[in-house]
């Protein structure tokens, strides 16, 4: 009867830790995008056109794209993240870190993430090679921001909206040229539920490919050798294909 109950709290232990692993990060997720979503609401409608959460096909695969703010100054592409701790990290890094207390974990730099999106939708539009623009990063947890260097917008929640609103100074498209791009993004936007399935199962197998590569130290972008480089912020691992291929990755990694 004792070796059941302990059975039984292992297994319970077992479904516990497997359903934390898989379903808290997509509800962290989705409650950042949320949260974003909210705030995007103040933007005055006849200045701005806000779209949530756009899957849009990108090559052989797709691309799921967090936010998208049009506006006269062009395309505000946003990319949400949902942390907490502390998060360092360099615009040209493969990875940035989260650091609570003495636990340092890894995630994908959101930059890089975003200028995915950024090409996906260029691809789209591209017969409008007119439209400027704009990447930012938006962290809505409780996450600070430690020795952040990147030359484009990376912002808390609060920030977010000052952001938009500085980035939107010029005149480069009327509210009937923001309509349009709003209508050929909502045309081309993905609904169908087997297809965003197929993306996740497809996200998770590109990373597992991408991880198994690194740690042979073989590049994934290209398939050369990762070998040990310095720079101005110390030394990483980097494309042997270099300047054709800039893949880099931390030291750590």
């Amino acid at each position: 009867m004792e070796l059941l109950f302990i059975l039984l709290i292992l297994i319970f232990y077992g479904i516990f830790f497997y359903l934390r692993k898989r379903f808290v990060p997509k509800i962290k997720g989705a409650l950042g995008e949320y949260k974003v979503s909210i705030k995007l609401r103040h933007l005055k409608d006849r200045e701005y056109i806000v779209l949530n959460d756009i899957l849009l096909k990108n090559g052989n695969s797709t691309t799921q794209i967090d936010h998208i703010v049009i506006c006269k100054s062009g395309v505000i592409v946003i990319e949400t993240k949902y942390y907490k701790g502390w998060i360092h990290g360099h615009q040209n890094s493969e990875y940035w870190r989260q650091t609570i207390f003495k636990h340092k974990n890894k995630l994908r730099n959101p930059i890089k993430q975003n200028w995915v999106h950024v090409y996906a939708i260029k691809k789209l539009l591209s017969k409008n090679c007119h439209i400027k623009y704009f990447p930012v990063v938006v962290f809505a947890g409780s996450g600070k921001l430690k020795n952040i260097t990147s030359s484009l917008p990376v912002v808390y929640l609060k920030k977010l909206l000052s952001t938009i609103k500085n980035l939107n100074v010029e005149e480069n498209l009327s509210y009937n040229q923001m309509k349009l791009i709003s209508d050929k993004i909502h045309q081309h936007n993905i609904i169908d539920r087997k297809i965003s399935k197929n993306h996740l199962r497809e996200v998770k197998k590109r990373t597992q490919e991408r991880k198994k590569k690194e740690k042979l130290k073989i590049c994934p972008r290209c398939g050369n050798q990762l070998v040990k480089r310095k720079g101005k912020y110390g030394q990483f691992y980097g494309c042997q294909n270099y300047p054709k291929c800039r893949y880099t990755l931390n030291l750590g990694g």
